[in-house]
């Protein structure tokens, strides 16, 4: 481990080493140390229905396209879930909301439930295929199973987008961040006249400008 702070602002060497940084090497926990500090959202995967439901708490999911509508999955192989994604050939994605941590933590358990039982806890909402779908989430994803690939201890399951549903979308997203779940705040409105600076560049302009401009 090597940490050698630079206190010249004129050093542009890009060395971490000489910026402040502290460098780790490419192992597991170096990987995990870095990553607790990137703020997500959280859901719970499903598959399966009745006797066979399945669910868990994920962080790791992507959509990936728009046209097709496509949405990706990583998923543990030694996960129950996994069996069942790969079973079902189909899997839902429901987007946590802020008031729902116990959701979170029940299904992130290694004791977390199956089958009915996992239903009864999400709430006996179900999508088209009967895959459970968590009842107060703000959104949920059904999916048909396109490829799954090979990720390490991890597969990927990327996913055919066949419905949409959103639920009560005021309310704030359950988001993850160091072990917890902060709550969402809302930030002061911006000032039309205020400016920004892109030091780098030195680009300067009005954020009102900037809101204007149309992307090509």
């Amino acid at each position: 481990m090597n940490s050698t702070p630079n206190n010249d602002p004129n050093n542009e060497t890009g060395s971490p080493g000489n910026r402040g940084w502290e460098t780790l090497g490419g192992d597991p926990d170096s990987l995990k140390a870095a990553m607790r500090h990137f703020p997500s959202g959280v859901t719970i995967i499903t598959s399966g229905s009745g006797e066979n439901a399945e669910g868990m708490t994920a962080n790791a999911i992507l959509s990936v396209s728009l046209e097709p509508p496509l949405m990706l999955a990583s998923v543990h192989k030694d996960a129950r879930l996994n069996t069942r994604i790969k079973e079902e050939k189909r899997f839902a994605i429901s987007i946590l909301a802020e008031d729902q941590e116990g959701h979170s933590r029940l299904f992130s358990s290694p004791e977390r439930s199956s089958g009915l039982h996992a239903t009864h806890s999400l709430g006996h909402d179900r999508g088209e295929k009967e895959a459970p779908l968590a009842s107060g989430a703000i959104a949920a994803i059904e999916c048909e199973l396109s490829a799954t690939y090979p990720g390490g201890d991890h597969d990927l399951f990327l996913g055919r987008v066949t419905n949409v549903h959103l639920g009560d979308t005021r309310k704030n997203p359950l988001v993850y961040h160091e072990g917890e779940y902060p709550k969402l705040k809302k930030g002061d409105s911006h000032d039309e006249n205020r400016a920004f600076m892109d030091s780098p560049r030195g680009y300067d302009a009005r954020l009102q400008n900037f809101q204007r401009r149309k992307r090509k």
